[in-house]
């Protein structure tokens, strides 16, 4: 008895970026490394506030939204409605782009955008302001 599981997808790439959903992103999911599994496959650029273009290139390993796991029932780490605020964030806290109040401000602008429930947007803002501090020093 193995306990060790190998899964080798078969996949045309081509197909799989034709599928996509009209500005959607590309996102591989690794069970490799569980504190970022997901990872961009292709470069693409995010519009955030004030028509702001953040440019994020393949292979880009981030967590999705940075909640403990305790929480996921109320901010999932891969909502849709808040990935792509949490993804701009992510990239913005890695790349020292800005400061980290922007870079949190933006956070909850994008995710508004994206139509996010008030209440939960406000929650992840105020947890990335009271607790983000160690990510950006580090």
């Amino acid at each position: 008895m193995t306990d060790r599981y190998e899964f080798r997808p078969k996949y045309n790439i081509h197909q799989i970026k034709a599928s996509r959903p009209k500005d959607g992103v590309l996102v591989w999911i690794s069970p490799e490394d569980p504190a970022n599994p997901f990872t961009t496959a292709c470069r693409h650029e995010i519009t955030g506030p004030r028509n702001m273009k953040v440019d994020v290139p393949a292979g880009f390993s981030y967590d999705g939204a940075s909640v403990p796991r305790l929480l996921w029932w109320f901010i999932p780490r891969a909502d849709a409605r808040f990935f792509r605020a949490a993804t701009l964030h992510d990239l913005l806290y890695s790349s020292r782009e800005g400061s980290r109040a922007v870079a949190d401000a933006i956070l909850r602008i994008v995710a508004k955008q994206d139509r996010m429930p008030w209440f939960r947007r406000w929650a992840a803002y105020l947890a990335v302001r009271l607790g983000g501090r160690r990510a950006w020093c580090s």
